[in-house]
């Protein structure tokens, strides 16, 4: 068995935004929110727990995700398709947790949890697209 198939892990990744819990809550939960910033495009997901869709870049194609749990405003679960256009049900997906709280002084303290990675690869993959994309996160709320 080779290194690349021993994941080391889950990712972890905590932020401090420029924005209400509230406003960062838009941005993770309400598909225009999500689009605003991650996917080119968000389809047929709604924000509720249960609802699936899919996440679409135009570059990269459509990934299914679903909401497995919601904490409104706090804590939010979903799971995604590591491959694209393949399903859920017996694909290989992770699991990402958001949770936020509110900063002392105002703003919000983000934390990103993805776990369920088969390969150190795929998760060094994630690694640095959570390190842009948060980026984007936090660029979009500080702006909008």
């Amino acid at each position: 068995m080779s290194n690349d198939t021993i994941p080391r892990g889950p990712i972890e990744r905590t932020i401090e935004l420029d924005a209400s819990p509230a406003r960062a809550w838009v941005a993770l939960a309400d598909p225009e929110g999500l689009a605003s910033w991650f996917p080119d495009r968000v389809e047929g997901l709604a924000p509720e727990e249960g609802s699936t869709g899919w996440l679409v870049w135009d570059k990269h194609g459509r990934y299914a995700i679903a909401i497995e749990w919601m904490e409104a405003g706090r804590r939010l679960v979903w799971r995604w398709a590591r491959k694209p256009e393949t399903p859920l049900d017996g694909g290989y997906n992770t699991t990402v947790q958001w949770t936020l709280t509110e900063r002392e002084g105002g703003g919000t303290i983000l934390r990103l949890v993805e776990s369920g990675f088969r390969t150190e690869s795929d998760r060094q993959d994630n690694v640095g697209g959570w390190e842009h994309e948060l980026g984007e996160l936090a660029d979009h709320l500080a702006t909008a």
